[in-house]
């Protein structure tokens, strides 16, 4: 009887050991420090070349760096034309990682959980479960089938030609979605798009943020004259940049700028000659520090996505203590509800973000208010807290 309480303490006792990978960074890297500071990262498998995640401060015995196929895909992202070539890279690409990461579970026992990236997961996770160990399927999206339709709808509403996602892509999700023990999503709004059938596997854990690289700078003051709004996404459908051009069009203020910054996409085309308007300035790369500069100049970030998981940019710029205006399907409306720093609108609201835009620019102390909530909300929402909640979720799931 002893020698079994001490075996149940032993377990009890041990910490588990997880296994990432993901087709690029996504959280993983935040995830990742977290768990090796108390040595429970057994290796972080990536689809970016070593030389792109080097920066990220994890050392290159936890990494495992698959590169070669980001690289000959970033050429080939922005064209148009070159689509079908890029979703066949994408695939192959998924796949490696899922039979890199299948064969790393075989070779280390010590691996409890692994926390795989959708469409990276299917014969990993298999592998995972037959050992007896944890498979999480990490969604940062909603439902892959709403993506699609939505995306899809969009696109024709617009004139625009829109290729379908892969019907193997489709379905090697919807397989993951199956066989997961878990399915993690970063908010309600994701969770909603999974249906009954899934709900009870589906858990909410809204993303953290990185307080040593976003925050508010006080040597930075905003304008008195100009009331400057911040685009802060690649320029993409997707992302509801034209809705904001529009709105920017028709928002009535003698000093407003508009700051863009973000990747361009395959999208690029429909957006040149709309970007081509006075007082909207367009970015190149920015690198963290400036970007954080540049946040800390705007007076209130607007993000009219179509659809999405949770969108890094709006715990980021809250952080910073940047208002901000989103849709509710950019996943984040959970975030904006509990903090009060900002506002949730429809999608494909024009005159919501108008009336936003016009309500800030004129009640300085309301954007005051928002700012200070912003702020404070960001300060116990970061990675460790993340992490913190992981492992509760991890825990009701195995003792479950």
């Amino acid at each position: 009887m002893v020698s079994g309480i001490i075996t149940c303490l032993i377990i009890l006792m041990k910490k588990r050991k997880y296994l990432l990978n993901s087709a690029g960074k996504f959280h993983n890297f935040e995830i990742g420090r977290e768990l090796l500071k108390k040595n429970q990262l057994s290796k972080i498998i990536s689809g970016y070349p070593w030389f792109k995640l080097k920066k990220e401060g994890i050392p290159k015995k936890f990494v495992d760096a698959n590169g070669l196929i980001r690289i000959l895909r970033e050429p080939i992202i922005k064209l148009r034309s070159f689509k079908q070539i890029d979703h066949f890279l994408n695939i192959y690409g998924l796949q490696k990682i899922d039979k890199i990461t299948s064969k790393i579970i075989d070779k280390d026992d010590e691996i409890d959980v692994l926390i795989a990236q959708s469409s990276c997961g299917l014969e990993s996770g298999k592998n995972t479960k037959n050992k007896g160990k944890l498979y999480v399927c990490d969604r940062t999206s909603t439902h892959i089938d709403f993506q699609n339709n939505i995306l899809q709808e969009e696109y024709k509403t617009l004139n625009l030609d829109y290729i379908p996602m892969n019907n193997w892509y489709l379905d090697r999700e919807r397989k993951e979605y199956e066989e997961a023990d878990m399915i993690l999503v970063p908010s309600n709004f994701n969770k909603s798009t999974f249906g009954d059938n899934l709900n009870d596997k589906v858990k909410v854990l809204e993303f953290g943020v990185n307080n040593k690289i976003f925050f508010r700078n006080e040597n930075i003051k905003k304008s008195n004259t100009y009331f400057d709004i911040l685009f802060l996404a690649s320029k993409s459908v997707r992302k509801g940049l034209h809705y904001l051009i529009e709105a920017f069009k028709k928002f009535k203020h003698p000093n407003k700028r508009l700051h863009v910054i973000g990747s361009k996409t395959s999208d690029n085309h429909f957006y040149e000659k709309k970007l081509q308007q006075e007082n909207i300035i367009i970015y190149g790369h920015v690198d963290h520090l400036k970007l954080n500069d540049l946040i800390n100049i705007c007076h209130v970030y607007v993000l009219p996505s179509i659809e999405e998981g949770f969108a890094f940019t709006i715990s980021q710029v809250a952080a910073a203590g940047c208002p901000v205006i989103i849709t509710e399907n950019t996943g984040a409306g959970d975030f904006v509800r509990k903090s009060n720093c900002g506002f949730v609108i429809p999608i494909r609201s024009i005159n919501s973000i108008v009336d936003k835009l016009t309500l800030l620019a004129e009640d300085k102390i309301l954007l005051k208010e928002l700012s200070l909530n912003a702020e404070n909300y960001s300060k116990e929402n970061n990675w460790e807290t993340y992490v913190k909640n992981l492992e509760t979720i991890i825990n009701e799931k195995i003792n479950d």
